[in-house]
């Protein structure tokens, strides 16, 4: 996916050099560079008219939680979040306070590790190590997902060449796909415990199901051009 996912990023922001260079104050637009919940990232901002500004903008996250407890079982966590963004600024009341609407792709997979040490209830079941052997487990969210926020900041203004904007919103995204097995137990291929092994998967499911309403707190610095 991430192939198409940059190269859908690349085609967004050359028309929107173009939509902009036919709109008011031909030819000016920004750029910023931008961190926050959705990661590090670049965003790319013209005007559309003269309170709406259109944005597009790409994003990365990596990072690595050690000994998290899921469901009673500690497991080494590595998040890796890519989205874009494609967004619309309503400016109003003054220059600077913008309600947002728009959309961002989301390429989100957080990997689950675990190796217990001791026994560990799977399911209903409580199971030694030697049972269980490794867990890995892997929960995903892909797709286009809805936007909305507020926000400050405007990179359009005419009196300034460079700013801050700050950004709150929510990511309305479908529940994450997660998928959990075994592996090295003397357990691994019993179908009892594979029936077990599932109620796990979807009681992580049910732990991870708040990750549809993603928060988005962003702060950005912006030159514009």
């Amino acid at each position: 996916m991430r192939n198409g996912f940059f190269s859908f990023v690349l085609v967004s922001l050359s028309f929107l050099i173009i939509m902009g260079a036919g709109c008011q104050d031909t030819g000016t637009f920004a750029v910023s560079g931008k961190t926050g919940t959705t990661g590090y990232g670049g965003e790319l901002t013209v005007g559309l008219l003269t309170d709406v500004n259109v944005r597009a903008g790409i994003n990365t996250m990596d990072f690595d939680i050690d000994d998290t407890d899921i469901d009673d079982v500690d497991y080494d966590i590595n998040v890796d979040f890519d989205s874009m963004s494609g967004l619309l600024d309503w400016y109003i009341f003054d220059d600077s306070f913008h309600l947002t609407g728009g959309f961002y792709s989301m390429d989100h997979e957080i990997k689950l590790d675990a190796r217990p040490l001791t026994s560990v209830q799977i399911g209903d079941v409580t199971y030694s190590p030697t049972e269980l052997g490794m867990l890995k487990g892997k929960a995903e969210v892909d797709g286009l997902s809805p936007y909305f926020g507020i926000g400050w900041g405007n990179p359009m203004q005419s009196n300034r060449r460079w700013g801050f904007t700050l950004d709150f919103g929510v990511i309305i995204t479908d529940s994450p796909d997660v998928t959990l097995n075994s592996y090295g137990g003397t357990l691994s291929s019993n179908s009892t415990f594979l029936a077990e092994l599932e109620k796990e998967r979807k009681e992580i499911e049910d732990d991870l199901d708040a990750i549809k309403f993603y928060p988005v707190a962003t702060l950005g610095l912006f030159i514009r051009f």
